[in-house]
Parts: structure tokens; C-alpha cells; sequence
């Protein structure tokens, strides 16, 4: 299938509706020019060809991203999904196409070598395709993104802490990527039964836990109200921190109450 210059795919932004996209493209036998999210159409998009969200389609491309590609697939189609990756669409768009052409290739570049490119296979020797160097540079690039996304969690769930009000624990992160989602589910299996919102400041976004399940919405800001007795729970974070990393704690205990309100918490009062 060749480039449509004059196609151009809108969708609503979520996952489901990016593999909509794919479905779409493989069933009408079309490549897109530029697949746009919604919100970020530019003025020229009033002639772009809407692509409605369908679960039962969204569910075809993710099984086939498995048996085609790898059961690895998914997940990492998934978290390139979630970050700032320029050109996210449409570097996934065709790392997906090119994983469907060259299967578990586009998952380990431990095959790539070993047999060099053009080289003809000797006698019952069966010829494999390599990926050249650009197909190579887009498999990079989204490793490189998948990478730096599970690094971002990691980190986040480790500094990352609670403030506990009468009955919800709340905590605020201001993420490059979003990362709500693997965090929502890392604290669901760890307060299971405890009531809890992570507030994703830089995507306005939460993840809101109780005890029929946890779920992840848009959410433009958060007002909570003043903790009284703030400098006491400052006190027992910034202690309870230094004990868990088992070092010595600063001789001057202001120094380790002030940075642990620039490490653990951000102005949530002002997230509007």
C-alpha cells in the first residue's frame, strides 16, 4: 500500500481509538499521510477522514499484535502509546505495519545480525529479511521511548508519596510521561483496600481508587483542603524517608522538612 498524500485520520486520543486506526487502515487498504488526535486537529483537518472508536476492532489489532508479533508486542505498543515520543501516531503506526511484515525482528535486534544485507543464502539455506537502516533507526526509536517510559515508573513509584486526609490517601506527580496508568496499577495491588487519587498534574489526569475497583479519568484540577498540622506531617515523611534509605538524617532538620516538600509533593491547589 502506497502514502495517501490527501488522507489524513482523526481519532479521539485514546488507545483503543489509535488501534482503530490501524483496523482502519489494513481493512480499507490505505496508508494515512497523518493520524491526528482530536483535539489537536490543525485547520486543514476539517477534510480528514474521522475514525470511530470501536471496541470489538480495538481488540483485533491488540490480538494481532501478539500472534503476529510477539506476545511482547503489546506492552510495548502500549507504553510507546503513553509517551512524548514525536510523531507518536505515525512512528507506531509503521513500527506496527513493519512488525507485521517482519515479526519478532522488530522486538530483538539479536537477529539482525549474522547475515549481512544482500548477501545470497548458501545451498538449503533459507534467506531472511533485515531491516535496512531506516526501518532500523524507527525500531530504535521506539525501544529508546518504551525504555525511557518504564525508567520514568520505576522512579516515580519510588519517591512518589502519600498524604492521608479522613478517608482517601492522595498524592500529586508531575510526570514527562504518562504514567498514570502503570502507577494505578502498581498502588491497586498495594492499597487494595484503601481508598486513594494520584493526581497527575502535567497531563491533568487521575487515577482514583475504592474498594470496587480503580479507574483513570481527565481531571483539570484538584482542591483539598489546608493540613493544619502540615509542618508534623512534613516531620514524619522526611524521617520516615531517611529511614527507609538507611542513612544518617542532616544535622539541621529544617534542610531535610524543606526538601521534602520540593521532593514529595507539588502545589496541587494551583494545578487549574
Amino acid at each position: 500500500m502506497d502514502i495517501d498524500n490527501d488522507l489524513e485520520y482523526i481519532y479521539d486520543g485514546t488507545f483503543e481509538g489509535f488501534l482503530c486506526c490501524i483496523y482502519a487502515s489494513l481493512t480499507r487498504r490505505e496508508v494515512p499521510r497523518h493520524i491526528y488526535v482530536e483535539t489537536g486537529v490543525p485547520l486543514l483537518g476539517e477534510t480528514a477522514t474521522w475514525i470511530t472508536t470501536d471496541w470489538e476492532q480495538a481488540q483485533t489489532v491488540y490480538v494481532s499484535l501478539s500472534r503476529k508479533i510477539g506476545i511482547e508486542a503489546q506492552d510495548m505498543v502500549k507504553e510507546a502509546f503513553l509517551t512524548h515520543m514525536y510523531d507518536r501516531e505515525m512512528r507506531l503506526y509503521r513500527f506496527i505495519m513493519l512488525g507485521y511484515r517482519l515479526g519478532r525482528l522488530v522486538l530483538n535486534d539479536e537477529e539482525w545480525v549474522g547475515i549481512a544485507e544482500g548477501t545470497p543464502a548458501g545451498y538449503g539455506q533459507k534467506m531472511r529479511y533485515i531491516p535496512d537502516i531506516y526501518q532500523r533507526e524507527l525500531i530504535l526509536q521506539v525501544w529508546e521511548a518504551v525504555r525511557n517510559y518504564r525508567l520514568e515508573v520505576k522512579n516515580v513509584e519510588g519517591s512518589m508519596r502519600f498524604r492521608s486526609y479522613t478517608d482517601v490517601m492522595v498524592a500529586c506527580i508531575t510526570p514527562r510521561n504518562r504514567v498514570l496508568p502503570s502507577l494505578a496499577e502498581f498502588f491497586e495491588k498495594r492499597f487494595r483496600e484503601s481508598n486513594f487519587l494520584v493526581y497527575d498534574k502535567t497531563h491533568q489526569m487521575a487515577a482514583v481508587h475504592r474498594q470496587e475497583g480503580t479507574m483513570v479519568t481527565l481531571m483539570k484540577e484538584i482542591k483539598l483542603p489546608v493540613l493544619y498540622d502540615e509542618k508534623n506531617v512534613y516531620e514524619k515523611l522526611w524521617r520516615s524517608w531517611y529511614d527507609r534509605l538507611r542513612i544518617e538524617p542532616p544535622l539541621r532538620a529544617h534542610y531535610a522538612l524543606n526538601e521534602m516538600k520540593n521532593r514529595l509533593w507539588c502545589e496541587i491547589s494551583d494545578a487549574g
